[in-house]
């Protein structure tokens, strides 16, 4: 795998103007809150103190021709067509939204001076996104849309876009891609196989209207049983550093080695269980270790994206799920096994509504006099394309160890989590990014949790009885 390239300088002097799209749609009106939408509020007003967004960004190359009023046409239709991009959040108790019938999407356009090279152009385009996401959106008094058009001598070249999670999730941009694609993109930036119809989905009023239904109750309540078993038997909370007095409280730590894809396809392989349920086995085994306890537990990032009525829908519908596996006596393989059949479960409870989930969360912690917390989190994002799943030996596994990066970064993410993985996963391999709040973990604790992590994973690919990796001192 080749070195990632660092970022190339945008190219100097940029002129920059800005564009009023006006739109005027259909419905308008006041809506709760989804389930989804009220998890990631939360997120993001934990957030918004720590100066980081929340932000989702994709940039879009433009097909060779397209104008200035072809794009910010397709931005219109966009929003018009969905409602929350053009929805505000309601800071009423508890909160909702209002949807808005009548308004404008202001966009910025970048012009470089020409001539300019398709890398310079590219540069300037990932600087603009970048300062797009930077500022933490205010979701009651802006959409939760921003834009840029980023071109040479008058032709547009890039579209810019920076979504509040609030309104939308990785996966609903599925349909946002392939609409843009369809109007004046080159292709999705980052597209992935969509487990359905690209059909037009619900909205947010009318998924939250379905969540109070009683069939939803229903769901709901059988959510919160699995939950509660979940939260009788996760190990409490660390204790923590206390503050960390020293910098940013929140680190980003991002791996990726060749060793490390090899060895999860190899595992997955021989278990015949998903890469996805792999990763997550290492995840439980390496705290287990830790700990010395039983029981591990993990947040899965649960998409429901199944039914046809939400495949398609541009809103929120990923919320974490709790899954608790029993670690005791069990080889790694053995481990992978019990993790796929627990993360099944979990899925098919389902999420539960955020604050029934903090009630219950509340009440288990009083009852075992312990506090608890969605440490960790795993957020399992394939793509498009797939882990290549395969045997791979020892001296295969020993040359590829060579092939590996570990960088200290920075995130427009954070998450209300001690550690929380992000696993970005395709053909090309597993890259990783751990958050850790160094007011429970130090810095020194993630390299050597990705270190134990990966270790775990290299020693299972070559040997069955593979047992969890003692954790190392620190």
């Amino acid at each position: 795998m080749a070195p990632e390239r660092g970022p190339a300088s945008p190219p100097v002097p940029v002129s920059r103007r800005t564009v009023a799209v006006p739109f005027a749609a259909g419905w308008a009106g006041r809506a709760p809150l989804t389930w989804s939408q009220q998890y990631y509020l939360a997120e993001l007003d934990a957030a918004r103190p720590h100066g980081r967004s929340l932000a989702i960004t994709r940039l879009y190359p433009l097909r060779a021709g397209v104008r200035e009023e072809e794009a910010t046409a397709a931005l219109r239709e966009l929003v018009e067509r969905y409602e929350s991009l053009r929805s505000r959040v309601t800071r009423t108790t508890p909160p909702g939204q209002q949807v808005h019938r009548h308004g404008s999407l202001w966009v910025t356009a970048h012009d470089l001076a020409a001539p300019a090279a398709a890398h310079e152009v590219h540069a300037a385009a990932e600087a603009v996104l970048a300062d797009l996401a930077r500022v933490p959106f205010d979701v009651a008094e802006e959409w939760p849309l921003r834009a840029a058009l980023i071109g040479v001598g008058g032709q547009p070249r890039f579209l810019a876009l920076a979504f509040s999670h609030v309104a939308v999730d990785a996966f609903a941009l599925l349909p946002v891609g392939a609409f843009l694609t369809d109007r004046c993109a080159q292709a999705d930036p980052v597209a992935r196989t969509a487990p359905g119809s690209a059909a037009e989905g619900l909205q947010p009023r009318e998924l939250a209207g379905a969540e109070a239904s009683e069939t939803a109750s229903r769901t709901a309540r059988r959510a919160l049983r699995h939950a509660e078993r979940a939260l009788r038997r996760m190990p409490a909370a660390p204790a923590g550093t206390g503050p960390s007095g020293a910098g940013e409280r929140f680190r980003f730590l991002r791996r990726r080695s060749a060793a490390l894809d090899l060895a999860v396809g190899a595992v997955a392989a021989r278990t015949g269980e998903s890469p996805a349920s792999v990763l997550t086995a290492a995840v439980l085994a390496t705290d287990a270790a830790r700990t010395g306890e039983r029981y591990g537990a993990v947040q899965l990032i649960s998409a429901n994206r199944l039914r046809p009525e939400t495949v398609g829908a541009v809103v929120p519908c990923s919320q974490p799920v709790l899954c608790c596996v029993d670690t005791r006596d069990a080889s790694f393989a053995e481990l992978v096994r019990r993790t796929a059949s627990a993360s099944l479960r979990a899925y098919a409870a389902g999420p539960c509504p955020p604050a029934a989930l903090a009630e219950l969360r509340a009440t288990i912690e009083k009852e075992r006099g312990v506090r608890l917390d969605g440490s960790p989190t795993l957020n399992y994002r394939p793509r498009a394309t797939s882990l290549p799943v395969r045997e791979a030996g020892a001296e295969e596994l020993r040359r590829a160890a060579a092939d590996a990066e570990t960088a200290w970064v920075d995130s427009a993410m954070l998450w209300q989590s001690a550690h929380y993985l992000s696993a970005d996963v395709d053909e090309s391999g597993v890259r990783l990014l751990l958050q850790v709040d160094t007011d429970v973990r130090t810095p020194r604790w993630a390299e050597r949790w990705l270190a134990d992590l990966e270790d775990l994973l290299r020693a299972a690919a070559t040997d069955a009885t593979a047992t969890r990796t003692p954790a190392r001192p620190g």
